[in-house]
């Protein structure tokens, strides 16, 4: 059974993550999305940004809610000098796709994040990834047909994603059991996995031995930061 290869933050280890390059590297390597975070800035701007600070990515520890988007923008990456921010639009105006977004902070934010989404024509392009039952509404409110992905808070807490309108359920790979997956797909929904554990350090990577597994259990995608070593 062949799964959707998510590239986790871009995919991390060729070029920086968050990146177009990184991006368009695992694209061209066969991921079926490349998977991006939203944040906004202090004037609401929407930005591309997995950490609450910018500290890892950029050497500054400011909050990017705290700094407006010029300040956020004219940073640099701390890696390689050469890649700069990146805000929503800049990713939509690329045309890089297709995307799965990860919106950070919901509630009001997902209203303007929809809009952009529109103007630039990429509602069959993306996977809206949320954390609560009300920001999915927010998002089939705005438009029905854009998917949802719900990066549910823990594994207790499957039970009460079933019957909302998320059409894919995002699973730690620590979580994966049959009943889970089995649960989960008779709902009428597909089930992705994150590799890795934060508890373990290592977000993003897994034994290629577990995706065999995963596998025969069912599952429907992998978010995953060596997209090549699993494009099988």
């Amino acid at each position: 059974m062949n799964i959707s290869l998510i590239a986790h933050r871009c995919g991390t280890d060729q070029f920086p993550e968050l990146t177009l390059a990184a991006a368009r590297h695992s694209l061209d390597l066969g991921a079926d999305y490349i998977e991006m975070d939203i944040r906004f800035t202090k004037d609401n701007v929407s930005v591309i940004s997995h950490d609450k600070d910018a500290l890892k990515l950029f050497g500054h520890p400011a909050k990017i809610r705290d700094l407006t988007a010029a300040q956020f923008l004219s940073f640099r990456y701390a890696s390689d000098s050469r890649y700069c921010p990146l805000t929503l639009e800049t990713v939509l105006a690329s045309g890089i796709k297709p995307v799965v977004f990860h919106i950070k902070e919901g509630g009001e934010g997902v209203r303007p994040i929809m809009e952009s989404i529109r103007s630039f024509g990429y509602e069959d392009d993306v996977v809206m990834g949320v954390t609560s039952r009300e920001d999915i509404r927010a998002v089939k409110a705005f438009d029905p047909s854009v998917k949802v992905l719900a990066f549910i808070p823990s594994k207790e807490t499957v039970a009460e994603f079933l019957d909302s309108e998320a059409e894919i359920i995002r699973l730690w790979e620590e979580w994966v059991d049959e009943p889970t997956v089995l649960d989960i797909h008779a709902a009428g929904k597909h089930v992705w996995v994150m590799a890795g554990s934060p508890t373990l350090n290592n977000i993003g990577y897994t034994d290629p031995k577990n995706v065999t597994i995963w596998k025969q259990l069912g599952i429907n995608g992998l978010l995953i930061n060596e997209v090549e070593q699993f494009n099988y």
